[in-house]
């Protein structure tokens, strides 16, 4: 004999079944029942000990959730702790990379060897770098452990999962003597300033375009780096739509400083303020007025692929090797570890979280400065020098 809903619980047969309704993450109101108690008093108990778990927020439904629907709501979650820049890449890697091909798959079902063969079609089809696969491997992960936390899955399969392995990018240092070429070339340039923050300071890209005139303390000789301008691209409807840029905060607090700035600096900031107001006052209320020293000649945000083009430009033009903007930040960082600097006070000027990041990055040039003196200590005597 079939059961009845008589009730709650109610008999099903020779034994009692109850049911109570909970929500899946995607706040679905879903029907679960419970079956095979002898007695309709063993069965009222766990009923209501179920009620109760499920207002303590400990009972969730069985979710048939996808990967592709567990990834939104992970970063739907997320997104307003993050940086637009962030968020950006975040769904890059979700609507381009996961979704195409494990999106539809359900999130209780989700092998580790999918995962792994994902990869494999990044890295052999679509030509994607280890770091770039890395990316996608984080994301992903991360996304699995919220969704650990939120009971959707009992474990996170992605853990087992074997991202390649990044190569180590090998930098493109400009000697001194090239440094000098490249400031002999720049001057009168229309990014005479930008690349000179650069090199002199090693200022990343975005930490350059952020600058302010409120940044500098002519007085002191100092510079005060607190802020970017990084490109956002929101890709949250799946579609392709204009890049813009904006001014951020610093990722870190350990990104915030201050630096000192020579006369050379000193004497090109002074004169780009100068020209700004000549454009100030041409312009009129047409002018964008943000106090950035390093802008377009409106005052609005200077693109970063803009000025990425303009050095590669410039590079070529001076016959100097094909480098990256960003590798001037390495050369002037080798040129540091060259001259002496201590490593704490190189760390301090990049901006880096800690010395151990420094001494990872420039390790090669750090050590091979070490040898001579290490040499020079152990011929003169010193018996606690160790080569």
């Amino acid at each position: 004999m079939k059961g009845e809903y008589k009730g709650n619980p109610y008999k099903r047969g020779e034994t009692w079944t109850f049911f109570y309704y909970v929500k899946d993450a995607l706040g679905n109101r879903k029907q679960v029942k419970k079956g095979g108690y002898k007695t309709k008093k063993e069965a009222a108990d766990a009923l209501a000990i179920c009620k109760a778990e499920v207002i303590k927020g400990n009972l969730t439904a069985a979710s048939d959730v996808t990967v592709g629907e567990c990834l939104t709501l992970w970063l739907k979650d997320h997104k307003k702790d993050l940086q637009p820049s962030t968020v950006s890449g975040y769904n890059v890697n979700i609507n381009n990379h996961i979704i195409p091909t494990l999106g539809d798959v359900k999130l209780k079902s989700l092998k580790t060897k999918q995962i792994d063969d994902l990869y494999e079609e990044l890295e052999t089809e679509k030509g994607l770098s280890g770091k770039t696969i890395r990316y996608v491997h984080n994301t992903l992960n991360t996304a699995l452990k919220w969704a650990v936390k939120k009971k959707l899955i009992n474990f996170n399969v992605c853990e087992e999962a074997k991202p390649p392995k990044i190569k180590k990018y090998r930098h493109n240092l400009l000697s001194l003597e090239q440094m000098r070429t490249l400031t002999e070339y720049l001057k009168g340039n229309r990014y005479e300033l930008e690349i000179m923050l650069a090199m002199h300071l090693g200022l990343r890209r975005g930490e350059v375009l952020g600058l302010k005139f409120s940044d500098v303390d002519f007085d002191r000789k100092e510079l005060y780096i607190q802020r970017q301008v990084s490109t956002v691209k929101d890709t949250t409807e799946k579609k392709r739509s204009k890049k813009y840029y904006d001014i951020k905060c610093l990722k870190s607090d350990s990104s915030e400083r201050v630096t000192g700035i020579n006369d050379t600096l000193i004497r090109l900031i002074k004169e780009r303020r100068g020209y700004i107001e000549l454009q100030r006052r041409r312009l009129g209320e047409l002018y964008d007025d943000l106090d950035l020293i390093c802008c377009n000649d409106d005052g609005g945000i200077l693109s970063p692929q803009t000025l990425y083009h303009a050095f590669k430009r410039i590079i070529k033009e001076c016959g100097l090797p094909d480098v990256r903007l960003h590798d001037l930040r390495h050369s002037y960082a080798t040129l540091c570890v060259d001259r002496g600097i201590p490593i704490k006070i190189i760390s301090k000027s990049l901006g880096h979280s800690s010395i151990a990041i420094t001494e990872q990055v420039y390790a090669d040039s750090i050590e091979k400065n070490k040898i001579p003196d290490m040499i020079e200590a152990a011929l003169n005597g010193d018996e606690s020098a160790v080569l």
